[in-house]
């Protein structure tokens, strides 16, 4: 395997654009669609202080599993299909060529389970043979409660970091600050800024997914 290459995404971000919510915020919105006016004030709360950066690592975590222990497989099955129609026809065709070049994953801090969902409804789940995150358990009782694998940026270049006696290669893609460390451990780290948000990173920049895959293609066939 040490011939072959590995393509490793984030989620949130990376493989749709956030508008105005990402994964794990639509989550939670649905849950409290279900809910009484407490909660749903609790959940627009702290949606308003992720999206302003005040909540980080097991602050996030745990608060998150607690808004979403009532969380059903058909809610985030609900949620991944509206996320997925944001790719186009050519978005998902971009990527399903990358296969024939590499072995993709993805390492993200979000949940595992609407990275799953969201592959499914674009027709690409086999083509990623990893997937990191956390993840939402339900016990027999229908309860849902929380393992989490990656936490933190720091352990998304961790995980990377561990695929090296794999891979010949491995290019990482990202889309802001949090995925620093992962890119950086990379022999190619490229952003995707979806809304064009002209914000300086210390690594290539690409506007469309179309873009990001023609360059990753461009790269292994001249590695």
């Amino acid at each position: 395997m040490r011939e072959r290459a590995c393509i490793i995404f984030d989620f949130d971000g990376t493989l749709y654009p956030i508008a105005p919510y990402d994964s794990e915020q639509r989550l939670i919105r649905r849950v409290a669609a279900s809910k009484g006016t407490l909660f749903r004030q609790r959940a627009k709360r702290f949606i308003a202080q992720d999206q302003a950066g005040r909540l980080i690592d097991d602050a996030f975590h745990k608060r998150y599993a607690h808004l979403v222990r009532t969380a059903t497989p058909s809610m985030i099955d609900e949620v991944a299909r509206d996320l997925s129609l944001f790719l186009s026809e050519e978005d998902i065709k971009a990527l399903a060529a990358l296969r024939c070049r590499a072995d993709l994953a993805i390492l993200t801090c979000g949940t595992e389970n609407l990275v799953e969902s969201f592959l499914q409804h674009i027709g690409l789940r086999e083509h990623f043979f990893l997937i990191r995150g956390k993840r939402l358990v339900w016990d027999e009782m229908g309860r849902t409660h929380m393992v989490v694998d990656i936490d933190t940026p720091e352990a998304k270049a961790e995980a990377l970091t561990h695929l090296r006696p794999l891979y010949r290669i491995i290019v990482a893609v990202g889309d802001g600050p949090t995925d620093r460390p992962m890119l950086q451990a990379s022999d190619l780290g490229l952003i995707i800024d979806w809304n064009q948000n002209n914000r300086a990173y210390p690594f290539e920049t690409h506007y469309s997914l179309e873009s990001i895959c023609a360059r990753l293609l461009a790269y292994l066939e001249s590695a």
